[in-house]
């Protein structure tokens, strides 16, 4: 396997292509209590969205996918690098009472309202717990942190394990979010696309290490992504969520092709969306991204902001740099609205 340390600008355009497939894929999720944006073309380009109670959201917007991985971000970023739930939690918290609430499953947010009332932080183990693939996106900041340095495999399952469990305690939740940010990983590290699923499916378990393997039998052969998403599925769940966003990254010759593919595949638009431009991104970096797609990004200010330092605290972590000027405060990041 090939490897490379990642670059600045891996780590910017995997979280501005979260963002950005995200957002374009927030018009035509399907979640309850909206009405979707009818197509008959591709969706080629940002919409806005109108909510049955009148409530519009602009073009461009992200939904809890990327507020979330932002707040994983912004977390590690002040207590360098380590995941701490007492400091994650407060942010999800406020999440949960503005607008992202809309885009929360209900299994997300009635986790939330418990941690606040009980102050437990972390959900039991849950084997019949839910597994959608809006909580697998969580796994792109581990992702992108575990790419630079010496990769530890158990303080990646255990960071991994961390941040899915402060809602979910489904070792399939678990399984995805570990999934996703391993082929982020691979991605960031310049390993061969056509690796991608396989070296995923080998280093995770259960049912999405099926459907991983199952992908890359597909890939082998050959197939088409329409026929490789007819087999996978394109639904809410991770085990078809996942296996689909990572198809469209490995078959993508350009970050749109990725998220383009991604978002018109099926219901579960926002989250494949997610996780294709997160992998793509962090493959072909911010420059590979169209500006057009990064300009009419709400938000990008603060992906812009939070990227580069997240970058430095990986390094940090890594050992890989040290700053000897005198320690300054941080910027506070902008407020999203």
């Amino acid at each position: 396997m090939t490897s490379r340390r990642p670059t600045e600008d891996a780590f910017l355009g995997s979280l501005l292509g979260l963002a950005i497939g995200d957002a374009l894929g927030m018009p035509i999720a399907q979640q309850p209590g909206a009405a979707a944006t009818p197509l008959h073309t591709p969706l080629t380009d940002y919409l806005p969205r109108r909510f049955r109670d009148g409530v519009e959201i602009a073009a461009g917007e992200f939904t809890d996918e990327s507020e979330i991985a932002l707040c994983i971000v912004e977390s590690m970023t002040v207590n360098g690098g380590a995941i701490d739930p007492d400091l994650l939690a407060p942010r999800l918290f406020h999440l949960a009472c503005g607008e992202s609430r809309r885009w929360m499953q209900p299994a997300t947010l009635t986790a939330l309202e418990r941690a606040e009332a009980t102050d437990i932080l972390q959900a039991p183990l849950d084997e019949d717990g839910p597994a959608t693939g809006d909580v697998a996106v969580r796994g792109v900041p581990v992702g992108l942190l575990h790419s630079i340095g010496s990769f530890d495999p158990v303080a990646f399952r255990r960071d991994c394990e961390t941040v899915v469990r402060l809602t979910h305690g489904s070792p399939a939740a678990i399984s995805a979010a570990t999934a996703v940010g391993f082929a982020v990983r691979l991605a960031a590290i310049g390993s061969p696309p056509e690796e991608w699923a396989r070296e995923t499916a080998a280093f995770v378990t259960g049912a999405i290490a099926d459907r991983l393997n199952r992908l890359d039998e597909l890939l082998g052969a050959g197939r088409s992504l329409d026929d490789i998403f007819a087999v996978t599925g394109a639904g809410i769940d991770a085990v078809e969520s996942v296996p689909a966003g990572l198809a469209a990254a490995i078959v993508a010759e350009r970050f749109e092709d990725a998220v383009f593919a991604a978002v018109n595949a099926g219901p579960a638009a926002d989250t494949m969306g997610a996780i294709a431009g997160a992998i793509a991104g962090a493959r072909f970096g911010s420059a590979g991204i169209p500006q057009r797609l990064i300009d009419g990004l709400e938000g990008r200010i603060y992906v812009s902001l939070a990227a580069p330092w997240f970058w430095k605290t990986a390094q940090k972590r890594a050992g890989l740099l040290i700053d000897l000027k005198p320690v300054q405060q941080r910027p506070t990041m902008p407020p999203r609205f």
